[in-house]
């Protein structure tokens, strides 16, 4: 079944990260190809939020994710895992790896509620390129 959903979510980075916080909107399609297995793909919106402390700019940027939920044990409670793309917006900005993974619980009614970690690889040449880039962020998600 093919459902399209939206999530939102909030994310704090590590100590060693010139980042403060993070944020992000989705758009996504989820298709389940079993009562285990669903497969998504994801696009929109995130942003790495700089520490007031902090001379360099905030890293906004568009993902595009494909991801995968695994539900081993129960029909509602799953782990995932990510990778995909992220395009900087500002100008020099490249395109950094995006992966990770998380878990979460689904309810029925289409709501699903899930902690995840999504690091970004970047380019050394980019003009947002910081060695240390990731975030442990709380993701709310409806689908229609």
């Amino acid at each position: 079944m093919l459902k399209i959903g939206i999530d939102v979510s909030l994310g704090a980075t590590a100590k060693s990260s010139p980042f403060g916080y993070a944020l992000g909107i989705d758009l996504l399609l989820s298709y389940k190809l079993s009562d285990r297995l669903t497969v998504l793909a994801s696009a929109g919106y995130g942003s790495l939020l700089t520490k007031d402390t902090s001379p360099i700019a905030d890293y906004n940027f568009i993902p595009l994710r494909a991801s995968v939920k695994i539900f081993p044990l129960m029909e509602n409670i799953y782990i995932s895992g990510i990778i995909g793309a992220g395009f900087g917006i500002l100008k020099g900005s490249k395109t950094s790896l995006i992966f990770g993974g998380g878990t979460g619980y689904e309810w029925i009614k289409g709501y699903d509620l899930g902690v995840k970690y999504e690091g970004y690889q970047q380019s050394k040449n980019s003009t947002t390129y910081q060695p240390r880039n990731g975030q442990f962020a709380l993701v709310f998600t409806y689908h229609f």
